[in-house]
């Protein structure tokens, strides 16, 4: 045996921060093969930081991590290629029931919002740009809310905004000092609504101050997907550049080992259902209206390249990038890697 044969057959280590969703536990368990790729996978919790430790590389970082699509995809539209994306959409969903008002409040609707006090703990977070596109949709512009931004609550662990980390509108924002949170703000009547991605826990409390402004956020959403054709995306999994560039056959592995996965808990949640009281009624739901995006994997799928082209357009309207980004910028190097790969095939 020479020294290439010895080489080829030595495990390539791969560290992976992402987080345990359901759908992923096969990969957490071991259940899914990743041959000549020795996985080693970290349970994240703040993306901010996983990004950073992702950028910071071995031995104390990460080779890939699930990052946010918004930041990822603004990134590419600045011109920032240390990351390869793939088009693995770990994490999706509506963005309608994640606008919250105090319990009292006489909003009942998006275009409620129009005029209106809102406060918001993130900018440039996917989902906020998500719930920004629903309330657009719902015929509410930007410039028709004054936005207010600042941490949710003493207690929630995300590091607030800051002019370092997170743009603002174009006309401007109020920024909370030190010290003082929306949802206090909210519950004072000093703001009307908010729109984060932490629920507050009050929503699932009985005679809690704060309910969600859409009481029948799950017909609305459904209605959403009816017209537009997609559930939005908010994370994606991304590599290191010099990585991919290194250990190209590691990266399609790893892709091969996230589409794998699914079959798996898929095959799981339609036979052990039993988690919560309906989990059977959300299997035929996601069967019957949602069978076009499922596995969460790939371009080819038509509810893919729609969800992509609106957050691209979202991006540019909401003036949260330079340029409209296309589809090339974000998924074309690891386009690239397929077709290398069929080629050597």
């Amino acid at each position: 045996m020479n020294f290439w044969s010895f080489l080829k057959m030595i495990d390539v280590d791969l560290r992976l921060s992402v987080r345990p969703y359901d759908h992923l536990t096969p990969l957490f368990l071991g259940n899914v093969p990743t041959p000549g790729v020795k996985l080693h996978l970290n349970q994240a919790t703040d993306l901010m930081e996983t990004r950073t430790r992702l950028l910071q590389g071995a031995p104390e970082g990460f080779d890939a991590a699930e990052v946010s699509f918004n930041r990822y995809a603004a990134g590419k539209a600045n011109g920032d290629t240390s990351l390869v994306g793939i088009p693995a959409f770990i994490l999706r969903n509506f963005r309608h029931r994640c606008w919250y008002v105090r319990h009292d409040s006489p909003l009942e609707s998006l275009k409620d919002l129009k005029g209106k006090r809102v406060g918001t703990d993130s900018w440039n977070d996917t989902g906020t740009m998500w719930s920004r596109a629903a309330m657009r949709d719902a015929g509410v512009q930007i410039s028709d809310v004054k936005w207010t931004l600042g941490k949710l609550a003493p207690h929630v662990s995300q590091k607030p905004a800051t002019p370092e980390t997170d743009s603002e509108p174009a006309g401007g924002a109020e920024r909370l000092p030190e010290g003082e949170y929306l949802l206090e703000a909210l519950e004072a009547g000093r703001i009307d609504a908010i729109t984060t991605a932490a629920t507050p826990e009050g929503i699932y409390q009985q005679g809690g101050k704060v309910r969600r402004l859409l009481r029948n956020y799950r017909a609305v959403e459904a209605e959403y997907k009816r017209r537009n054709g997609f559930r939005p995306g908010l994370h994606i999994i991304a590599v290191r550049r010099d990585f991919a560039e290194q250990h190209p056959d590691s990266v399609l592995t790893l892709y091969k080992a996230l589409r794998d996965t699914w079959p798996i808990w898929w095959a799981k949640l339609k036979r052990f259902g039993d988690a919560t009281p309906w989990a059977a009624e959300e299997v035929e739901t996601m069967i019957r209206d949602f069978a076009d995006e499922m596995p969460p994997y790939g371009m080819e799928s038509p509810a893919h390249q729609k969800m992509v082209a609106s957050m691209c357009k979202e991006q540019f309207e909401q003036q949260l990038v330079p340029k409209l980004c296309q589809l090339e910028d974000l998924f074309g190097a690891f386009d690239a890697l397929h077709r290398s790969a069929k080629a050597a095939a």
